[in-house]
């Protein structure tokens, strides 16, 4: 019995010595563009499979449903691993290349929470709260990070905040070699977590503070913030400020030379101190160390900058106004703005348009050449001054200076641009929108097709509108490059060129996010300064509560233009089907989904083959030879006949002399006939049934 015993002791000793459980250690909100680069840390203690594994997020609360697959991460052994919406960036931020899954679920704000789910679903580890949003939380993590204190277990879902660090919010904006700034592994301590309990006693200051500067004889500076922590303590912190610079626990004060950062049990939990520049300075720049310390710490430290500059006559202007454009006979153009604001200023500051342009201080009215923003006591608020390209203008570009001045501060200059376009040709129209299956929701995108020759396709341009949100009025978001298309030509705008050419076997003609569209959004084709067709109501989302719009839901499915119909300038439902929801789910090409979207099915009467007498030729369907076209020459001259298929491939090519064109070697379908006859060309569509 004795022994028997001894070999449940050994066994039970061992089962908890190598323990086997893997951890959330921490989270990096992103600051590179388009927030990517947003990264989950998991730490794996002993051996997992994770085979079968989710990683879930909850967004504003509403629950963990987002699954994110950890299964291709195999079987890991006491090591960390990164679940990132960007392996690029995490690679050049953090050097890290290996156990990383690839997932666009990664997307949580500052107020999201992850669980960790093993493949029976039950709840091995949680950040956040269930069902809670993390906003004013005690673990909100809006731009900066999270990290899991040394030691600290997986929870089982029981989450506790005073078990992770936080950096201060926004920490994260402006960093990243993304962004110029400091490469984020400076900043965020991924690959540092261990399952040892650390004993040592800790203070720890957790962000930066920039430049706290003010102007001579308006001090203090404005105040700035970072948080102080501290573990294994037997005393409390104080926070110490250097000369010229003073500290308090509220933003409101009262400052001083000190504060104290209270532990309780040994710990401090992270605690948010405020510092600012000393007011009555002189111009100088004042430079020195916060110091946060507690006995038997090494104490934390955290530099400081500020700078008091002279008081001299100054004004700043704000934002760049986007092109203003009109169709001829429609000025004035829509209105964009800048903004301006002044210290010390012993003039008011007056907003100067350049030629062909005109300004206001009142949105829709009261529009001139110039506009005086006036100072009160040296002083101008922020100031919108909007501006606009002036009606009763010819068809042109126009560009200039807006010109900003109030001396003797130097003047200032925006430049501005406008054009006045031709009236509308409709020449290009909206065919197709779809919201793809594959991963990120991809391929995204829409059809169109050209109705005439365009020479500058550029004229003509794309702006999305997200759930509703009311027409792009002017906005356009992307123009198409200033390429000449022929009639008949399909252009195919996507978000993903990979996964478009992989779910529909050729490549799209062009790529740009503009199209990264749901189900539920609209688009707006522009001509010029019009728009001539549109998809989707821009004011209504046909998934909110209650809509008034449900019958245009694509979700994970598509709409296609009915044949014949459009440019249509508003949307018209009639003009449109619909797959219905979630019919693109689960194909990895469009041939094998359930309702497959029609793609290159759009045809329109205005360019089928038909008897045509603007150049030197006619051309029409053979009425008694199936399979032969007719072209007969006026001049009795050679026409030269090229049929391209409708993604631009040259099928067939022939020259002909009062014969006719044998096209039983072509399958059904549609194509674009091209015909040039003496310098002199034309488009036509054949369609082959």
């Amino acid at each position: 019995m004795k022994k028997l015993y001894f070999l449940i002791l050994t066994i039970l000793i061992t089962s908890v010595s190598f323990a086997q459980e893997a951890v959330i250690t921490g989270y990096a909100d992103s600051p590179c563009s388009g927030a990517s680069g947003r990264t989950v840390e998991i730490y794996v203690n002993g051996m997992i499979d994770f085979t079968g594994w989710n990683l879930q997020r909850q967004s504003n609360g509403g629950g963990f449903g987002s699954n994110m697959d950890l299964s291709s991460l195999g079987t890991l052994t006491n090591t960390f691993a990164y679940i990132t919406n960007d392996a690029a960036v995490l690679s050049t931020e953090f050097g890290i290349t290996t156990n990383v899954v690839s997932n666009s679920g990664i997307s949580s704000n500052g107020d999201d929470g992850f669980q960790l789910v093993d493949a029976s679903m039950t709840v091995i580890d949680r950040f956040g709260e269930d069902g809670v949003d993390g906003s004013n939380t005690a673990w909100e993590h809006v731009d900066t990070y999270y990290y899991r204190v040394d030691g600290i277990p997986a929870n089982a879902g029981v989450f506790d905040p005073l078990d992770f660090t936080f950096g201060t919010q926004n920490l994260l904006d402006g960093e990243g070699t993304c962004n110029g700034g400091a490469a984020l592994s400076t900043i965020v301590p991924f690959g540092s977590y261990t399952t040892t309990v650390n004993t040592t006693p800790t203070v720890n200051i957790i962000g930066s503070v920039s430049s706290l500067d003010y102007f001579e004889g308006n001090g203090p500076s404005t105040e700035q913030s970072f948080n102080v922590s501290g573990l294994n303590l037997t005393q409390d912190i104080t926070v110490t400020a250097p000369a010229n610079f003073e500290v308090a626990d509220a933003a409101a004060g009262p400052y001083g030379s000190s504060t104290t950062v209270f532990q309780i049990g040994g710990t401090a939990t992270t605690t948010t101190v405020y510092v600012r520049l000393t007011s009555e300075l002189s111009a100088s720049t004042y430079t020195g160390d916060i110091t946060a310390s507690s006995m038997g710490t090494t104490d934390a430290t955290l530099a400081l900058t500020g700078t008091v500059s002279p008081a001299i006559p100054q004004f700043s202007v704000f934002g760049t106004p986007d092109a203003l454009n009109y169709a001829v006979g429609s000025g004035p153009s829509n209105e964009d703005s800048i903004s301006v604001e002044g210290l010390f200023l012993t003039n008011d500051i007056t907003v100067t348009a350049p030629i062909n342009f005109e300004v206001s201080l009142t949105s829709g009215t009261g529009f001139s050449n110039s506009v005086t923003v006036p100072q009160v006591s040296g002083t101008v608020a922020n100031t919108e001054v909007f501006v606009r390209l002036a009606s009763g203008l010819s068809v042109n570009s126009y560009a200039g200076d807006i010109t900003i001045s109030s001396a003797p501060a130097a003047n200032q200059t925006v430049a501005i641009t406008g054009n006045v376009f031709g009236a509308a040709t409709n020449a290009l129209v909206l065919v197709g929108a779809y919201d793809g299956p594959l991963s990120g929701g991809t391929p995204k995108g829409i059809e169109l097709m050209a109705l005439a020759d365009i020479s500058d396709l550029s004229v003509f341009g794309i702006s999305s509108v997200t759930n509703g949100g009311g027409s792009s009025a002017g906005n356009v978001e992307y123009n198409f490059p200033a390429d000449a298309i022929t009639a008949g030509t399909r252009i195919f705008l996507t978000t993903d060129a990979t996964n478009f050419t992989s779910f529909f076997g050729f490549a799209p003609t062009y790529t740009n996010a503009v199209v990264g569209i749901n189900g539920d959004d609209a688009i707006e084709l522009y001509e010029g300064a019009t728009i001539i067709d549109t998809f989707g109501t821009v004011d209504c989302d046909p998934n909110a509560s209650g809509t008034t719009c449900p019958e245009w839901d694509h979700l994970d499915g598509w709409g296609y233009r009915v044949n014949n119909t459009g440019p249509d300038g508003t949307f018209v439902l009639a003009n449109w089907t619909f797959s219905g929801a979630n019919q693109l789910e689960g194909g990895t090409t469009n041939d094998a989904t359930t309702v497959p979207y029609p793609i290159a099915t759009y045809t329109n009467n205005a360019l089928s083959v038909d008897t045509f007498d603007k150049v030197n030729f006619n051309i029409y369907p053979n009425p008694t030879n199936s399979g032969f076209v007719n072209i007969t020459t006026k001049a009795n001259t050679a026409v030269n006949v090229t049929v391209y298929d409708v993604l631009g491939k040259q099928v067939l090519s022939k020259t002909l002399n009062n014969n006719t064109l044998d096209v039983t070697s072509l399958t059904t379908g549609v194509y674009i006939l091209k015909l040039n006859q003496n310098g002199t060309s034309t488009t036509k569509r054949l369609i082959v049934e």
